[in-house]
Parts: C-alpha cells; sequence; structure tokens
C-alpha cells in the first residue's frame, strides 16, 4: 500500500516537469524580436500634399456649397 502514494508523488513530479516544459518553450517562442526595415521615401512628393491641390479642392467646395444654398433658398 505504501507503493500508490510513491506512484502519485512521482506522477506529480513529471506532471510538473512537462509543464514547466511547455511554459518554457512558450516563453522562448515569445521572446524573438521583429526587425522591420520600411522606407517610405519614394522619391517625390503625394499629389495631395501639394497647397495648390488643396486650395482648388476647397474652392470647389465651396462652389458647390454655395449653389446648393442659394438653388434651395430661390424657392
Amino acid at each position: 500500500m505504501m507503493q500508490l502514494p510513491n506512484i502519485s508523488a512521482t506522477f506529480k513530479k513529471s506532471l510538473l516537469l512537462i509543464t514547466l516544459l511547455f511554459s518554457q518553450s512558450l516563453i522562448w517562442a515569445q521572446d524573438k524580436t521583429v526587425d522591420v526595415n520600411l522606407n517610405l521615401d519614394k522619391g517625390g512628393s503625394d499629389w495631395y500634399a501639394e497647397p495648390w491641390i488643396m486650395v482648388v479642392g476647397a474652392a470647389v467646395f465651396i462652389i458647390i456649397i454655395v449653389a446648393l444654398v442659394r438653388g434651395k433658398s430661390s424657392n
């Protein structure tokens, strides 16, 4: 009858060892660093970053708003 607790203790120790090895492998898997190198300089400016595009866009927007407001107020 004394062997049963002995087997239980051995089972607990081996289960603990397996659990520790598994958790250690998860920790090592998350330890890797990622090196990302993005080159965002395309050599030229984008069309929407130009100031004259913003001015033309704002002018068209104002003309559309004025046309909509005047069209509704004439009724």
